[in-house]
């Protein structure tokens, strides 16, 4: 009677201890994995929902973190639509109209008498990809919000045929809970 008690504490708590994990100074409880060559994103996300590791979500706007091959423009681009910087705060709208009329006021009169400058319109230059870490086998986890690397890992799938890349989606995950569970 007191083994069968013992069990059914010890399969309530799993999930409950399963459910946050501190990395970097940080509380990881859900992950968004982006894309990744050869669908090994699906490999890894089938290996932390089996071995409840971390949630894994779909909706990349309420993770808390993120499992990418990628870092550069296009990752910070993404993290930026997601949560954006706070801005500074703008002066109040009151105190801005009063100094643009001034400032308009200002200008008719030294304007009046000098030609206008031409306004040059330049296109806006397209967005470097950065390479680094693609499809190389490198594997960051990083924070949504703070935008800080707080894990990652070198595994390279052998090819690209599904038992290799089950094979490298458990060992990413194996390592991943070693590594929370030594700190």
């Amino acid at each position: 009677m007191m083994v069968n008690a013992m069990r059914w504490t010890a399969l309530l708590l799993v999930p409950a201890l399963a459910g946050a994990a501190e990395i970097g100074g940080t509380n990881v409880q859900t992950i968004y994995i982006m894309p990744m060559p050869h669908g090994l994103d699906q490999y890894i996300a089938n290996q932390f929902t089996r071995e409840h590791v971390l949630e894994v979500i779909a909706d990349p706007a309420h993770a808390d973190a993120i499992l990418t091959d990628r870092l550069g423009t296009a990752l910070e681009d993404k993290l930026e639509q997601l949560h954006p910087t706070p801005k500074p705060d703008q002066p109040r709208a009151a105190d801005k109209t009063a100094k643009d009329s001034d400032k308009s006021d200002k200008d008719s009169s030294d304007t009046a008498n000098k030609p206008s400058a031409p306004k040059i319109v330049t296109e806006a230059e397209p967005p470097h990809t950065s390479t680094f870490g693609a499809s190389k086998g490198t594997l960051f986890l990083v924070d949504a919000r703070s935008r800080v690397i707080l894990w990652s890992l070198y595994e390279k799938p052998t090819s690209s045929n599904p038992r290799s890349l089950d094979g490298a989606a458990k060992r990413v995950v194996t390592r991943l809970k070693q590594d929370l569970a030594g700190k």
